[in-house]
């Protein structure tokens, strides 16, 4: 008896190889045949063997090239017979131009039929498995392939709630799945649905939103649906979950403005929420078992059913989410959502891989999965159907569900033809929506110099990217094993000459070389959901300070945010100095680490109203968004004062209504900074807040108390000392 196991490949379009693995070598003159689906002889015109020690491969090619969509079987004589492998289809030279389809896709609903489309350009074979709700089993129907490898089927009548799968039959293998295009599914996406989106229509209430003319406009503030709404503490009634973010009249204690009242007074014009898509490991019926952030997804059109009030719904989670983005436009706050295709949970598991084999992921040259995201895979953006996927997914959030702007996750590994092309399209669709994310230089597959990172900014001037030097520069290190860095505002003032580069948007040639075209790139911040929190940090940092010194640096951090130009970003509960204890990575830590503490919001309420009066300031001095270099140099003269102390000058010769003058002190020291002043100033901006219209004495020589951050001018009108 003979062991030995064999394999076939397509490998190009007119050769099989196949490999036989035997521990015997005397079948020399053993029959290799092909048979199509309907166990015919496929004819090839020549065969080669080659033999190394236990491994026999054949080398076949077929009189005719190979079209997809087939299902041949070898029949390895001796050896029995396996399905032929057209995976490396994928990587011929025409693949990509052959199969690329701009047809809709997904289920296209109407009220006299369903006509359901998937892109599967590899299967030989897909059926739809569907459930109607007056039937006892399962039905079945098999689509049709048509053009570029797109299986279709009409299904009659008004299917609105059909529950539905795909069975997909690859290399012999079948494999049930989700409809990677539909817009809502069962919980933890077992199956999806057909949605009708008439019964989704509503007023989004655009209109209500203040002129968005630049990203310097925006004040950007970072949350979770889960984190903002789950602290048990206040009266929220759907913790969270999307209904709960905008339910209005709630408190902690029954004193202090939790959830929607809280985060519309901060004076936010951008609500930036983390993931808000279907994720991997929150098991959507036993939501309070487990907590991730979300950054593990699974299918990129379906809403995350624990953040519904019922994932059993298929409409609930779409309903509510829209409810909530038109609450917040009609108080005036943007959406953002930060989106994750750089990666998914499990590439191997993916309705992806199942769908459409050896296409969607990076490999390296040895075959390997490209893992450049550091969680096992990275998405091949530069593929045009994955393109196009990513794509259509922005445009449905931003045409369908209306929101405003997207932070990308890790956009350093998605190619910069397929971010232009995200741009182009939000601005078709809003002219005001933003397009920001992270800019890392990360090792993938892709040509450096075509991947959308810091490095190539550039070449994206829609782009923003978070500017980790204006973090650095700032706070320290971010990183564990580097917390006990210490940037300029923790005390570290050899640091100077960088955050006068840092608080110019890092577009001056001063210190570093710029890195952005102008202002608008540079997402200023110094705290996010990565890494651990600021007032964590100060605790290794600056071991030696009390609580109270680490939050007055923190209101000083805060202030440099609001204050530099670009785009400040800030990460939820910044404002008043939560902790995570310590946690450097809370992705899935619990809900105690990660929740906003209302209770701590109304201790802290001073640090709230300071927040508040940031942002007031940041919107009354328009000339805290200039974006232009070249006004940026003009505008401003950074002075350096003894001990490491900073004056920021703007020039009175541009528009700076409504101020003539405008002075930034800052003072990262242990020491008090007196300052004789060269003309008689008032005071705008100091730790009792925004006192501008307040506070009618004139000052001609001043303290900037330690660790503080002040700011003194005139306003247009000031007439000076009487």
């Amino acid at each position: 008896m003979a062991f030995g196991q064999f394999s076939a490949h397509l490998i190009s379009p007119r050769v099989i190889r196949v490999v036989l693995y035997s521990d015997k070598y005397h079948y020399e003159q053993t029959k290799v045949t092909i048979y199509d689906d309907f166990d015919k002889l496929v004819p090839f015109s020549t065969k080669t063997k080659t033999q190394q020690y236990k491994v026999t491969t054949y080398e076949l090619t077929l009189e005719q090239p190979f079209v997809l969509g087939q299902n041949y079987k070898i029949y390895l004589q001796n050896f029995g017979q396996v399905p032929l492998n057209v995976s490396e289809a994928t990587t011929f030279p025409n693949f990509d131009e052959d199969y690329l389809y701009h047809g809709e896709l997904g289920p296209q609903y109407t009220k006299e039929a369903t006509t359901f489309k998937i892109w599967a350009p590899l299967a030989s074979r897909v059926i739809i498995k569907y459930y109607l709700p007056n039937n006892k089993n399962f039905l079945y129907r098999k689509l049709k392939r048509g053009e570029r490898g797109v299986y279709e089927y009409t299904l009659e009548g008004d299917l609105d709630g059909l529950r539905y799968t795909y069975l997909v039959l690859n290399n012999g293998l079948e494999e049930e799945v989700t409809d990677p295009y539909a817009k809502s599914s069962g919980p933890n996406g077992q199956y999806s649905y057909v949605i009708n989106p008439e019964r989704l229509k509503m007023e989004m209430n655009d209109k209500c939103l203040p002129p968005f003319n630049s990203p310097t406009e925006a004040i950007i503030y970072e949350t979770s649906v889960r984190d903002q709404t789950v602290d048990e503490r206040t009266d929220i009634e759907y913790r969270a979950t999307f209904a709960g973010m905008i339910e209005e009249g709630r408190k902690v204690k029954d004193l202090y403005p939790a959830g929607f009242d809280y985060l519309k007074d901060l004076g936010i014009t951008h609500l930036q929420l983390m993931p808000v898509y279907d994720f991997k490991t929150v098991d959507e019926t036993k939501k309070w078992q487990s907590y991730n952030w979300g950054y593990d997804p699974q299918q990129y059109f379906v809403l995350e059913g624990s953040y519904a009030r019922d994932a059993n719904d298929p409409y609930n989670r779409i309903i509510d989410f829209k409810k909530m983005v038109a609450r917040y436009h009609e108080v005036g706050i943007r959406i953002v959502l930060d989106v994750v295709f750089n990666h998914v949970y499990e590439h191997e598991t993916s309705v992806f891989e199942k769908i459409v084999p050896n296409y969607y992921f990076r490999k390296t040259s040895e075959g390997v999965i490209s893992n450049g995201s550091g969680v096992g895979n990275d998405f091949a953006s530069e593929r045009p159907m994955v393109r196009r996927l990513i794509v259509d997914a922005c445009v449905y959030y931003a045409k369908e569900l209306g929101v405003d702007g997207f932070r990308f996750d890790l956009m350093g590994l998605i190619d910069i033809d397929t971010m232009d092309e995200v741009v182009a399209k939000m601005k078709e669709i809003k002219q005001d929506f933003m397009v920001y994310g992270e800019g890392w230089e990360m090792a993938t597959t892709v040509r450096k110099d075509q991947l959308a990172h810091h490095g190539n900014a550039f070449k994206t001037k829609e782009l923003g990217f978070f500017n980790d030097a204006f973090r650095e520069i700032n706070k320290g290190a971010s990183f564990p094993e580097h917390l006990h860095e210490r940037g300029y505002l923790l005390g570290a003032t050899n640091y100077r000459d960088g955050f006068y580069f840092a608080y110019a948007g890092s577009v001056l040639n001063t210190t570093f070389t710029p890195r952005y075209l102008d202002a608008s790139q540079s997402i200023n911040y110094v705290e996010c959901h990565d890494n651990g929190v600021i007032i964590d940090k100060m605790a290794v940092s600056n071991p030696q300070e009390s609580i109270d010194t680490h939050l007055t640096r923190l209101m000083s951090l805060n202030t440099i945010v609001m204050l530099a130009f670009g785009v400040p970003f800030f990460h939820r509960g910044q404002e008043i100095g939560v902790s995570k204890y310590g946690d450097q990575n809370s992705y899935k830590s619990s809900d105690k680490i990660n929740q906003f503490p209302y209770t701590l919001a109304y201790k802290r309420s001073y640090m709230v109203e300071y927040f508040k009066a940031l942002t007031a300031l940041r919107k009354e001095c328009v000339f805290l968004h200039e974006k232009d270099p070249k006004k940026i140099k003009a505008m401003v003269t950074f002075n350096s004062l003894p001990n490491g102390a900073s004056e920021i000058i703007y020039n009175p010769e541009f528009d700076l209504s409504p101020y003539t003058d405008f002075h930034v002190f800052v003072n990262p020291n242990s020491e008090p900074m007196f300052v004789d002043l060269k003309k008689p100033l008032k005071m705008i901006l100091n730790r009792a807040g925004y006192i501008a219209g307040r506070h009618n004495e004139y000052i001609e020589r001043t303290m900037v108390a330690p660790y503080s951050v002040i700011v003194l001018g005139l306003r247009s009108g000031d007439l000076g000392p009487k």
